[in-house]
């Protein structure tokens, strides 16, 4: 770059300027005090490298006139905002570089509101950056900044409300009605660390205005936003739902209530915010950061139907945020219409409840997993067993008898038919898939709550394949009814009272999740749904405490396993490892020895083993005899009045 004259601060010392100036390599062509600045001296061939404030550099753009001299920055401790807004870099030498290597400076969009320039931002009510990590090279600092602005999530807010008049692509005027806790306008968004996060598309001269427009339904969503990109920031992450984006070339913000703003970092109150841009065509270099970045063609809207308008809005604007969401009018008819149809016994659901309990019984016998899973794609439990969440949740009488009635038909019908196949099936076998479900424990309970979410999610969600949530619940209740059948069909009440409290358990742990979910998606007040709440969570406790004591005899299992498998004793070498029962305790073991065992030995192995888990235990045991070329297995059986029973195989 040519013809560079440095314009530098009147107020800056002889020595502060002597000091600059030394900086300067290479030189300028001259340097002068911007009192004694003459714009008419200067052309489009020359280029003013300043370091102003940011004052006396709105009042050099306001002089500029039709004069098309180019302008380059350079930083100065009161140029805070331009800097921002322009990308400069804070090191005087490498502004002055990138001046240097500029091959030629473009024409850049400047935003004005009430017609007052404005270098880098416009903020109303809340800036969004409670919602963004600022850059910072200290790590204790950013992460000092970082739980400040998360504590700043966790207060009560009030929207406020706005009416939008913008023109979109088409150069059509369009209004926007709507409740926002803040509104935040830039001329570029690369200069902006908040646009840069989700706006790609931007340009110099692109003629637009950015917006982005904060409007939380909720204060957990607006939380949880916040700690995704306060701790996990990612460039390039999409808009939540409640942000949207305008981009326009001239926008009217006004109020009801008065407007409180910030722009450039300076308070102040209007009626009517008027944002536009600058009409004169400025030449200005700004940094590297923003000249390099890539340009497209971006879009005009983004979630701008989503903001709260009409009836949600006027109920947003009459209290506090509410900390849940609240569903609109729309979402509430169709989920309510549909949940109430699902209610309903039909002939439809008696079907497929027979068929999937027939499968399930056959796939249970066969020991086949991918025949249980089949059955659960046909089961259709989901449906009435949403419905019962959500009528517990608003305490709808009807839908939760209808949903009662339903699921109750359904149990009825499903053990039917897996007794009347267990009768007919010579088999009396406690196989794997069977013994899985008659002996339910915390892990269980898991599976339901997470199944109980996923039902109460898709059905709130249009867009999600409601089929699929459905093999989750059936998951939980399709196979436990089917062996409470087979329980029954051999008159085995142990089998059959562990697969119904297997049932029980997934029932009560589906309803209260599905029904919480359906709460933080907002379609219930708390104050209504506290009293349903309280009976599922007190059922749910209930059934949680005895398979918290299955899931710790679980782990006491384990436990042991863990500490016999591959133990070398005097006598050899324990594998398979199995617990038979806890009380009393009764192992069943592989003992693999190179020497033939005597009845005494079998009573030192015992004791062998009784010393390694410090308690006493019955034993099985099978032998694993190594002779030259050839093994044979020995299987122990019993011990009873101090002699070891031996069968040789």
């Amino acid at each position: 770059m040519k013809n560079i004259t440095f314009v530098y601060d009147p107020e800056t010392e002889q020595e502060k300027l002597e000091e600059l100036l030394e900086r300067l390599d290479p030189k300028p062509v001259e340097h002068i005090s911007f009192s004694d600045l003459k714009i008419s001296n200067y052309s489009e061939r020359d280029c003013l490298a300043c370091s102003l404030s940011d004052e006396h550099l709105k009042d050099l753009i306001q002089s500029l006139g039709e004069n098309k001299v180019k302008l380059a920055l350079l930083p100065h401790p009161q140029m805070i905002e331009a800097r921002k807004g322009y990308g400069i870099n804070s090191n005087f030498e490498k502004a002055w570089e990138e001046i240097q290597l500029a091959e030629e400076i473009p024409v850049i969009d400047m935003m004005q509101v009430n017609e007052k320039m404005a270098f880098n931002s416009l903020v109303v009510g809340t800036s969004l950056g409670i919602l963004y990590s600022s850059s910072s090279s200290n790590f204790f600092e950013g992460l000092k900044q970082r739980l400040k602005q998360l504590g700043s999530l966790f207060r009560r807010v009030k929207l406020k409300p706005y009416t939008i008049t913008y023109k979109n692509g088409s150069d059509e005027e369009k209004v926007i009605e709507t409740a926002a806790m803040g509104i935040l306008a830039v001329a570029h968004c690369e200069s902006n660390i908040i646009f840069r996060r989700v706006i790609q598309e931007s340009g110099l001269e692109d003629g637009r205005v950015h917006l982005l427009i904060l409007a939380p339904k909720s204060l957990f969503s607006l939380i949880q936003f916040g700690l995704q990109n306060l701790f996990f920031p990612v460039k390039g992450s999409t808009l939540p739902s409640f942000v949207g984006y305008l981009s326009t070339s001239e926008v009217v913000i006004t109020s009801s209530e008065t407007i409180q703003f910030a722009m450039d970092g300076k308070e102040g109150e209007e009626k009517e915010l008027h944002i536009n841009l600058v009409e004169e065509k400025i030449k200005l270099l700004p940094g590297a950061s923003i000249l390099e970045a890539e340009k497209t063609d971006g879009p005009d809207e983004i979630n701008a139907r989503l903001l709260p308008t009409g009836r949600l809005k006027e109920e947003l604007l009459h209290s506090y945020l509410p900390w849940v969401r609240h569903a609109t009018a729309e979402e509430f008819k169709e989920l309510f219409s549909l949940l109430r149809q699902n209610a309903q016994t039909s002939s439809t659901y008696l079907v497929l409840m027979a068929l999937s309990t027939m499968i399930a019984t056959f796939g249970l016998f066969g020991d086949s997993a991918p025949v249980v899973i089949g059955a659960m794609i046909l089961a259709p439990l989901m449906g009435p067993i949403i419905s019962l969440a959500m009528g517990a949740l608003r305490q709808d009488a009807l839908l939760i008898k209808n949903s009662l009635i339903t699921i109750f038909w359904g149990i009825i019908l499903g053990l039917l038919f897996s007794i009347l196949i267990t009768s007919i099936t010579p088999l009396e076998i406690l196989n794997d898939q069977i013994l899985a479900r008659i002996r339910p424990n915390l892990l269980d309970l898991g599976i339901a709550v997470a199944s109980g979410i996923a039902g109460a999610y898709a059905y709130s969600k249009e867009e999600i394949n409601k089929t699929l949530a459905g093999v989750a619940i059936s998951v939980a209740l399709v196979p436990p009814l089917a062996v409470a059948g087979i329980g029954i069909g051999w008159l085995d009440w142990s089998v059959f009272g562990g697969a119904m409290l297997l049932l029980g358990t997934n029932l009560a742990g589906i309803v209260m999740a599905a029904s919480i979910t359906f709460l933080v998606l907002g379609f219930s007040p708390f104050r209504l749904a506290k009293r349903g709440l309280m009976i599922s969570l007190g059922i749910f406790i209930a059934i949680a405490l005895p398979l918290g004591l299955s899931f710790n005899k679980m782990v006491d299992e384990n436990s042991i396993i863990q500490e016999l498998a591959g133990k070398e004793i005097p006598h050899g070498l324990l594998r398979e490892v199995k617990v038979v029962q806890m009380n009393p305790l009764r192992l069943s073991v592989t003992l693999l020895s190179d020497k033939v065992l005597t009845e005494n030995d079998f009573e030192e192995i015992k004791s062998e083993i009784e010393e390694e888990i410090k308690q006493p235990i019955e034993l099985e045991m099978t032998l694993g005899i190594s002779m030259g070329e050839s093994a044979r297995k020995v299987k122990q059986e019993g011990f009873k009045d101090g002699i070891w029973k031996s069968i040789f195989n």
